[in-house]
């Protein structure tokens, strides 16, 4: 019984580390969208050719618009991680409940009647 909880305690660990490592990947891809939405805006200020500028923008969009589907898909997976970290958390939890009852009836059971 200790293997398994020490297992999924590591199992746990681990989910947790991805999740942490996902959200800062995540937040990295956000800072990235707003630096490029930031430049595409500046890039609207400047007069020129504005065959130039209506590509540029194009491109500009598409890129932002393939970084926002990248950062749905890197958010799905960050929620899954959550579910996945929660339901471990939930079977560490009973394993721990489980234990100290016995424990606990052990301790009732040793006990002598006063």
């Amino acid at each position: 019984m200790e293997a398994v909880s020490i297992s999924e305690k590591q199992a746990a660990e681990a989910a947790e580390v991805d999740l942490e490592e996902q959200v800062k990947r995540t937040d990295e891809q956000l800072d990235m969208m707003s630096w490029k939405m930031d430049n595409v805006e500046k890039q609207l200020e400047v007069p020129g050719a504005p065959e130039e500028a209506v590509i540029h923008l194009m491109k500009s969009v598409t890129e932002v618009r393939q970084d926002y589907h990248q950062l749905r898909r890197e958010l799905v997976e960050v929620q899954a991680l959550q579910r996945e970290l929660s339901g471990r958390l939930r079977t560490q939890l009973r394993l721990v409940h489980t234990k100290f009852a016995r424990l606990r009836q052990r301790l009732v059971e040793a006990t002598p009647p006063h």
